[in-house]
């Protein structure tokens, strides 16, 4: 595993959901910028802080998350496909980290 920010927009809103024991945890998409590409990461978020702030976000919105890179590999319809997961640690958008300047700065 790989420690790792990742910074990129939302593709689509993020989900709230529950796992197998009860525990709330928040889904997201992202589309990082990769060069001409870009490639797109699924983010999770278990801390609680972490999913409060990731749900609040919007399709569209630019966010910067933290937390342990995975490589990920499954297979749809006969063809390997590959891709990238989060666990994200910390989440934080543009405009959250807009804010905490704002008042930090006293303004």
């Amino acid at each position: 595993m790989i420690a790792a920010l990742v910074t990129g927009d939302l593709i689509a809103d993020p989900v709230e959901r529950t796992t197998a024991k009860g525990s709330p945890f928040v889904t997201a998409t992202v589309r990082v910028p990769a060069g001409a590409d870009a490639l797109l990461v699924g983010i999770a978020a278990f801390d609680r802080t972490a999913g409060e702030r990731l749900a609040k976000l919007q399709k569209g919105a630019t966010v910067a998350a933290a937390g342990t890179l995975e490589a990920t590999e499954w297979e749809r319809n006969g063809e390997t496909r590959k891709g990238w997961r989060l666990t994200a640690t910390e989440v934080l958008s543009v405009y959250a980290a807009r804010k905490r300047r704002e008042t930090e700065a006293g303004e």
